[in-house]
């Protein structure tokens, strides 16, 4: 498809404008805030400053959102990337050692050590990682049981470790699963999740009963949640 191609400014926005074999004007902000139009090829100056500006408002709107929250680049699980365990930044630092199976970090240096081969790709770092935290959801896990039986009153028939979508979640079976990925957030998300889930011990839902129970058992249940969900400083 032929494309010409030019950069125009319409009230003080850069704007990158597309000529193409096409029948209709399209309009889309990238997440870095770029504005880019793609136009008819025919179609006059005044025809496309006259779309542009009927949708001022909501490209204005929407480049200051997408600037104020720039995406986060891309996890490559390389050397120098800045990875947390137990809410703390470790730097990564891949290593060549065939007697380290596993990754390990060392807290007084925060650095977290991924012992892969030297071609190793993206997946094979990011599992070998995940297994670090794996394993210290494991390690821990009598603590945060201990604690928050404690406070709950309701131990759970099995809690297991896994790598899914949401932070945990309990069966009427009463059997817990916690994210292994929780070992990267502060040791207070892990509480406050696990709490979570035994409150279902004895309200399944998510009712005025159940917000009771996290109220009684974990007051700050909803701070906790936002520094749970906080993105840019624990992924």
């Amino acid at each position: 498809m032929a494309v010409k191609r030019e950069e125009i400014e319409i009230e003080g926005i850069p704007i990158i404008l597309e000529r193409k074999n096409i029948k209709n004007l399209y309009l889309r902000i990238k997440p870095d805030g770029t504005v880019k139009v793609s136009s008819p090829m025919r179609l006059s100056d005044d025809a496309i400053n006259e779309f542009v500006l009927s949708r001022m408002d909501w490209i204005k709107d929407t480049r200051a959102k997408n600037l104020e929250n720039p995406p986060k680049p891309k996890v490559k699980y390389k050397d120098g990337e800045t990875h947390y365990i137990w809410g703390k930044p470790y730097t990564l630092q891949l290593i060549s050692n065939e007697n380290a199976k596993k990754a390990f970090y060392a807290a007084d240096d925060n650095i977290i050590y991924l012992p892969v081969p030297k071609r190793s790709n993206i997946k094979q770092r990011e599992k070998l990682l995940f297994e670090l935290y794996r394993e210290e959801m494991k390690k821990n896990l009598s603590y945060f049981l201990d604690k928050c039986t404690y406070f709950v009153g309701k131990e759970p028939k099995e809690v297991k470790i896994r790598n899914m979508k949401n932070w945990g979640n309990c069966r009427k079976d009463k059997r817990v699963t916690l994210n292994l990925k929780l070992a990267k957030k502060p040791p207070v998300c892990t509480e406050y999740v696990l709490i979570h889930e035994l409150c279902h011990l004895i309200e399944f839902n998510h009712g005025p009963r159940f917000k009771a129970l996290m109220d009684n058992f974990c007051p700050n249940w909803r701070e906790i949640k936002k520094l749970l969900n906080e993105e840019n400083n624990f992924e």
